[in-house]
C-alpha cells in the first residue's frame, strides 16, 4: 500500500507479497497507479510502500 499524497489515505498498489520478496525486486520505480481515494495517477517507489498484514489471517503456530 502507499499513502495518497492528496488525502493521506492508504491505497492498494496491486502488489501482494511479503516484505522480503518485495525488497528483492530489481525495480525501484513502480508503475503509476490510479488512486481510488482522489482519482489521480500516483507514481511511487519501493521506499514509499507500507506493508499491511491481513487481519483475518490467524497467527501461525510454526
Amino acid at each position: 500500500m502507499i499513502k495518497c499524497p492528496r488525502t493521506g489515505k492508504l491505497v492498494y498498489t496491486g502488489f501482494a507479497m511479503d516484505a522480503q520478496t518485495f525488497e528483492m525486486l530489481p525495480i525501484e520505480d513502480q508503475d503509476p497507479i490510479q488512486c481510488p481515494a482522489c482519482h489521480q495517477m500516483h507514481r511511487w517507489k519501493k521506499r514509499d510502500a507500507i506493508f499491511e498484514r491481513e487481519s483475518s489471517a490467524p497467527p501461525s503456530d510454526r
